[in-house]
């Protein structure tokens, strides 16, 4: 991906972290800090600014709490993605079946392995 090149500086802590997980997902740390600065970037005034407040202000179980909230809120955005995914590659395999009759063929022809 082409690119402009940024710089900053942050604590050791952060630098290791970094390390540690551009390791761990086999990419570089320039790909991790470019797709992190880019979901800031990209987050409304008011967001960036109760990030800066909630960074400045609010204690570890309350940052703590925040890392949890926003874990659970990806995890159900990536769940949704999942089932839509799901949806359609299941709809691509669904007979277009009009009858009582067609539906109880298509579903002995489906399940017509399962018993052995």
């Amino acid at each position: 991906m082409a690119g402009r090149s940024v710089s900053g500086y942050d604590d050791e802590k952060i630098a290791s972290g970094l390390t540690s997980v551009a390791r761990a997902e086999s990419r570089s740390p320039a790909n991790i800090v470019g797709q992190a600065l880019g979901f800031y970037v990209a987050l409304p005034e008011t967001a960036r600014t109760a990030m800066r407040r909630i960074e400045t202000l609010a204690s570890p179980e309350e940052q703590q709490w925040l890392q949890t909230e926003f874990v659970r809120l990806l995890l159900k955005a990536d769940m949704r993605l999942t089932q839509r995914k799901m949806a359609e590659e299941i709809g691509k395999n669904v007979p277009d079946a009009t009858t009582e009759e067609e539906f109880e063929r298509v579903a002995v022809e489906w399940t017509d392995g399962l018993a052995q």
